[in-house]
């Protein structure tokens, strides 16, 4: 239910209050109401409130989320993304491994296991170096 309450203003203010009112196609009462609530909502004392420091805040908050961001792309992703990488080739490593035992006499081991080095070596080599090229075109 709405009950009719009166507040005095200043002539100052209540210009202030009509020409911000008007601007936004508000009624003086919407106005009001909005303006508290904003104030109310957010714990914050409108004779204080400066919008440019709310600003900085929250322009800090985003660059700290970027360089968090950032970090962990490169440490932490890149070493999970190295891990997986060296996951996959000796999974190829292994599927080679069977189909060369099956195939080939059981001295060839060796062999195998001397050219799985060399393979895995390269294919690492070959992973990281793509890593390099899309973090360069990522970092300006």
């Amino acid at each position: 239910m709405y009950h009719s309450k009166k507040v005095n203003v200043s002539e100052a203010a209540h210009r202030r209050i009509e020409r911000e009112a008007e601007r936004l196609n508000l009624s003086h009462k919407d106005y009001v109401e909005a303006t508290t609530a904003f104030f109310a909502g957010r714990q914050l004392d409108p004779r204080t409130y400066q919008p440019e420091a709310t600003k900085q805040l929250l322009q800090q908050a985003v660059d700290r989320l970027f360089s968090y961001l950032v970090h962990q792309e490169k440490y932490l992703l890149k070493t999970l993304l190295e891990e997986a990488a060296k996951a996959r080739i000796l999974g190829e490593v292994s599927v080679n491994h069977l189909l060369c035992l099956r195939t080939e006499e059981p001295e060839s081991y060796q062999r195998l296991q001397q050219q799985d080095q060399q393979y895995l070596s390269d294919r690492l080599q070959q992973v990281l170096d793509q890593l390099d090229q899309e973090s360069k075109k990522v970092s300006p």
